[in-house]
Parts: C-alpha cells; structure tokens; sequence
C-alpha cells in the first residue's frame, strides 16, 4: 500500500510540474506572438505636449512685463519743477469789461511761468499740489492748488491727465495804464478768485528716480475785484494825465467787480521720483 501511495504522489507531483512548465511556454511564446505582430506595452505616462508651451508662454510673458516696467518699481512720492509760456484772458466769458477793470486793468497778457508740483503716488493716482507764478507786463498771476492724477506707465514713457483746481491772484500791478495815482490804488487792491484747471501731459523716464517731460493745462479763472475807497477813486481823477473819460469810467471802481476768465499753459516739466 506504501509503495502505491508514494508512486501516485510522485505521479501528480510530476503531472504538475508538467502543467506549470508548459503554463509558462505559451505565455512567452504569447508575448513574443504579440511583439511579432507589431504590439508592445504603452510607454510610460509623459507630460502633456500642450502643457509645456503654456508654462513656456507664461515665462515670457512675465520676462517681458519685467522688462516693459524698466525695474521702477513703486513710487510713493514726487516733486516737479516747471517752466514754459501762459496765455491769459481776464473777460473770456465776460460781455462787460467796463464793470471789472473799468479800463484801468490790462485784461489779456502772455508771458513765461514757472510752476512746482509735489505729493504722494499710489500706483496709477496721484494726490498733490501746485503753485504757478505767471510773469507778465502789467501784473502777475498767482496760482496754488490741490490736484488729482491718472497715470499710465507704458515702460519708461507714462501718459498722465490731472484735474485740479484752487485758488488764483492778480499781484504785482507794473503799469496800469499811464497814471502814477491809478497804479498806485490798483497797488493795494486784492483781485482774487479760483480756478478749475485740466491738464495732460507725457513723462519720460531717464531713470526710476529722474523723469523729463511736457504739459498742457487748460483753466477757468473766476476773479473778484473789491470796490476802491472812494477817496482812492478821488485820487485818480485828479491825474492831470487822465482823460475826461477815464475819470467818468473811474466811478466804476468804487463798485466790486466780477470776471470769468480763461488761461493755456504749456510747460517742460522736471522731476524726481521716490
């Protein structure tokens, strides 16, 4: 009975190992089949081929904003020195001259001004001021006032439009008409008033810090003059060198007068950035 048990194991121990063997032929012939008719196993998964231009492109893009902005960086604070020519009307929307000037006060003068801007920037606005001396032949006009800008940094060139407005003075009388006694009153007069003012202009700049550029404004100039003392008015006709009537008209100084007026700039501006 032993010897039958031990034949019969030795028999399926030998059968399987047949098994297992011929198991393992076809699957290799199978494989081998396959990479005979031209299959073989995917590669390895890979990026995507549309994902790396993306990731390229977006590269780029940054590299040439870093370019474009010229490494200026943030700006915070500005100071500008100006410099050009002014044109200004005193009665631009006046039908009567008579009732402000009374024909002692010139009313249109062109001349050169000088101006100085200064104040804080937040990336596109600006919040500042600015004064303005316009240097002409009978008086002189004074300007100072707040602002607010629009800045479009385009590399080292920047667009800008501010608007702005303040207060303005007619100082300096030089030669009101021919008469000692009429400037000397108009001397002590206080014409004032305010402007409205809108302005575009183009910076170019050299450095982060150091910028050239030009403007041109455009204003509306609303101008008080208070009425003279009459014993100043008394003064004034008494000049031997007046006209008959240029003292009629020097009644009218004894009244306030009023004016709506109008003036262009254009000016080379100067300025540093911090």
């Amino acid at each position: 009975m032993t010897t039958k048990r031990t034949t019969r194991l030795a028999g399926i121990t030998l059968a399987s190992a047949v098994l297992l063997v011929s198991l393992a032929y076809v699957r290799t012939a199978d494989a081998q089949d396959m990479s005979a008719g031209g299959l073989s196993p995917p590669p390895p998964m890979a990026p995507s081929a549309s994902q790396a231009p993306a990731a390229s492109e977006t590269s780029q893009d940054l590299d040439d904003a870093k370019k474009g902005d010229s490494g200026r960086g943030l700006e915070w604070v500005y100071l500008e020195a100006e410099g050009g020519f002014q044109h200004v009307g005193l009665r631009t929307f006046n039908i009567d001259e008579q009732s402000f000037s009374a024909g002692f006060i010139e009313t249109q003068a062109s001349g050169p001004v000088i101006g100085v801007g200064l104040g804080l920037r937040l990336v596109f606005i600006t919040i500042g001021a600015r004064g303005r001396v316009g240097f002409f032949n009978t008086w002189d006009l004074f300007s100072v006032g707040g602002e607010i800008g629009l800045h479009l940094p385009l590399g080292n060139l920047e667009p800008h439009f501010e608007l702005g407005g303040g207060y303005t003075a007619l100082g300096s009388f030089k030669s009101a008409l021919q008469s000692g006694a009429a400037a000397t009153a108009l001397e002590n007069t206080q014409v004032h008033g305010f402007y409205v003012r809108g302005q575009a202009g183009l910076d170019y700049y050299i450095t982060p810090m150091f910028s050239l550029g030009v403007s041109a404004s455009a204003e509306i100039l609303g101008l008080t003059r208070p009425g003279l003392d009459p014993s100043k008015v008394t003064e004034i006709q008494g000049d031997p060198n007046l006209t008959t009537l240029e003292r009629a008209r020097a009644e009218v100084l004894k009244a306030e007068g009023s004016s709506y007026g109008a003036a262009v700039t254009g000016t080379a501006v100067l300025g540093l950035h911090f």
